[in-house]
């Protein structure tokens, strides 16, 4: 990669469309800086992992001030803070998808060029949007049919707890779907919305 596809603005076939190359993988890209709708809903995503992330830690500082401080524990605390804990990795990994920076092993994809890429791409994400829409179809049976279930220390419908898996798969199954599309319409940004990963690791 060179300099040139590094910098805002420069890199090819993306002048035409308005788009700026993100340069961290916090930054909007194509589909981000063309929807504010879109923006909002990836910031709704970012602010619920963020508070299920610092809920979870605030829970576990909670439990072992009340443990090893008070000698009183909390019997709640442990079983919110888990279940804080798979709300939080469900949804972040809706979050993770629409930025496109899962792990991904591109070793092929870079031996294939930018049509091949492309082709691989959207192939891998034709294959993750059945997947994930199979398993949120399937979870959200499994919850329904647990909503009578409690959770031992909470009383929670254990419903609650499963619901966790089909919002993120859902969430992942949504943004296959509009990464499906992008690839398709705007093959130009494909590899640029992949370039986050070399970043992180340069």
């Amino acid at each position: 990669m060179t300099e040139a596809s590094r910098s805002p603005g420069s890199t090819e076939n993306n002048i035409s469309s308005g788009y700026v190359v993100p340069q961290e993988p916090d930054e909007p890209d194509f589909p981000e800086q063309h929807s504010r709708p879109y923006r909002f809903f990836i910031n709704v995503e970012r602010a619920a992992t963020s508070t299920l992330l610092v809920g979870t830690l605030g829970l576990i500082i909670l439990q072992v001030v009340s443990r090893y401080v008070f000698s009183t524990p909390f019997s709640w605390t442990e079983e919110l803070a888990r279940f804080a804990l798979i709300w939080f990795t469900f949804v972040s990994a809706g979050f993770v998808m629409a930025r496109r920076i899962h792990i991904a092993v591109d070793l092929l994809a870079s031996k294939l060029g930018r049509t091949g890429g492309i082709v691989l791409d959207t192939f891998a994400l034709v294959v993750v949007a059945a997947v994930s829409g199979l398993m949120a179809f399937a979870g959200a049976r499994f919850a329904a049919g647990a909503d009578r279930l409690l959770a031992p220390a909470t009383s929670l419908p254990m419903s609650v707890v499963y619901s966790a898996a089909v919002v993120g798969f859902g969430l992942i199954f949504l943004h296959a779907l509009l990464h499906i599309y992008l690839n398709i319409r705007h093959p130009e940004v494909v590899p640029n919305a992949m370039e986050n990963l070399e970043r992180e690791a340069v």
